[in-house]
């Protein structure tokens, strides 16, 4: 047995070392971790990072040597912890550089429709790592708000609502961004319907009631969609925090034919646990699921280990309760977890200035534009332990675990090696035993650690 471990308090990642395997009893009760595969679940579809137009702008910043580095570190899945999965943004987002739309305001035509916005940092960075990815890549795509013209209160930010007598139109949108980004060469294989629906941020943000999401979705986009020859585009409803996933999906899918057409659903952590109700839509709705966004504040890099402890405890939390995808929020930001457009409560709609605040959001890799450096962060490693190991066709394998402190999810690759994830976010040394047909192994996670083993 292999067991690859990571201990960030001591700067060493990645070490490898081999496991005697069978060098415990197999009478052995205590500190067992089970390993069941016989017992298969849901599909792995992969793990990735958002493609926001602040990642791409720091991208566009690096050497060439740093460029190579930063994507071999992703995507490459010798050098790198082979990200395959994704996100971009239809529009701006609050991690854009200023408030922007791919419709010309009032053009009810959509005959000036444009992603020239995005052919200055976006797709070159999302090119790029396809040269590392190919058609491994899977892309989903999200808008945070509708035009100004097409909404209530007329403005991208402070949520508002979507004009009914608008709803066709900005489902054409949708095509429309599809449909330019694969002449670019770039596949997007599936969209969410609105980032945060129920969020009124300072920032773009659209307000949808389960209701008006699932009739824009029943009346606008499913039809528009089939119109234009998209009818294999997957739909994911939500894509907002937990706490809400199984009364959103219930009442969304009152309407049958939204349930039949919308192939899963999307979450955010910001709101805590609450596994369970992902648990409960799988087993009232049996659809798929993904974590469409997760981030920390950004803080001194010592921060970051406690940051790392939180994803893998959320990521084994989603896999034990039929999440199947993972997707990071931005790819890659600077120093003060940026940039971003100022989003303040009075700046005008009109006239968003970029600025560069102090205090932001970390991403798994910085870019400290004062050092000229890329810093691999622990969450960059934390989340490698699962991304660089499971392929995507895995299945999510039964396990148990003997204290609270360590954090356990398995998964059988579609080769039939089987991975397990395990980390120790307390502050003492744990005695592990891992258990599988009866055959006990012993080994030892140091307080803070996190390691892969494949069995």
């Amino acid at each position: 047995m292999k067991m690859i471990k990571s201990m960030p308090l001591e700067g060493a990642y990645f070490q490898e070392q081999t496991l005697d395997k069978g060098n415990a009893p197999e009478s052995t009760e205590l500190c067992v971790v089970n390993v069941f595969d016989e017992f298969e679940y849901q599909d792995v579809i992969g793990f990735g990072g958002a493609f926001t137009e602040a990642a791409a702008y720091n991208y566009s910043l690096l050497t060439e040597a740093h460029k190579k580095q930063f994507m071999e570190a992703y995507f490459d899945r010798e050098k790198g912890i082979a990200y395959n999965f994704g996100r971009c943004h239809i529009g701006s987002c609050d991690f854009s550089l200023s408030i922007y739309s791919n419709v010309v305001e009032g053009d009810d035509n959509l005959e000036n429709f444009s992603i020239e916005r995005d052919r200055k940092y976006i797709i070159p960075f999302i090119k790029d790592a396809l040269k590392y990815t190919g058609e491994d890549l899977m892309l989903f795509a999200s808008p945070w708000s509708p035009p100004a013209f097409m909404k209530t209160n007329n403005s991208e930010i402070l949520g508002g609502s979507l004009r009914v007598e608008y709803r066709r139109l900005w489902a054409r949108c949708y095509a429309k961004f599809i449909k330019a980004y694969a002449a670019e060469g770039i596949k997007i294989s599936a969209i969410t319907v609105q980032n945060e629906p129920i969020a009124v941020q300072t920032w773009e943000s659209c307000y949808y009631s389960a209701e008006d999401e699932r009739d824009f979705i029943e009346q606008a986009l499913a039809p528009v969609l089939d119109e234009e020859g998209l009818s294999d585009i997957k739909l994911l409803i939500w894509d907002h925090n937990k706490e809400r996933t199984y009364d959103r999906a219930k009442q969304t899918f009152t309407s049958e034919a939204v349930e039949k057409r919308v192939w899963g659903i999307a979450h955010h952590w910001y709101s805590g646990d609450h596994f369970d109700t992902m648990r409960l839509v799988h087993e009232k709705f049996n659809k798929p699921m993904i974590s469409s966004e997760i981030c920390g504040v950004m803080g001194p890099m010592d921060t970051a280990v406690d940051l790392a402890e939180k994803y893998a405890r959320e990521i084994c939390g989603d896999f034990a309760n039929f999440t199947g995808g993972f997707c990071d929020w931005n790819l890659l930001l600077d120093e003060n977890g940026g940039p971003y457009h100022n989003r303040t409560a009075n700046e005008p709609a009109d006239g968003p200035r970029y600025e560069d605040k102090s205090i932001g959001c970390f991403a798994p890799i910085i870019y400290d534009k004062t050092a000229g450096e890329l810093i691999l962060t622990p969450i960059y490693y934390y989340v490698g332990h699962f991304s660089k190991f499971v392929r995507r066709g895995a299945k999510r394998i039964a396990t148990s675990k003997y204290c609270e402190e360590l954090q356990v999810c398995g998964f059988k690759n579609p080769n039939g090696e089987l991975v397990l994830f395990v980390a120790n976010i307390g502050n003492e040394t744990l005695p592990v035993i891992v258990r599988h047909n009866g055959v006990c192994t012993k080994t030892v996670m140091e307080a803070h650690t996190a390691a892969t083993i494949l069995l």
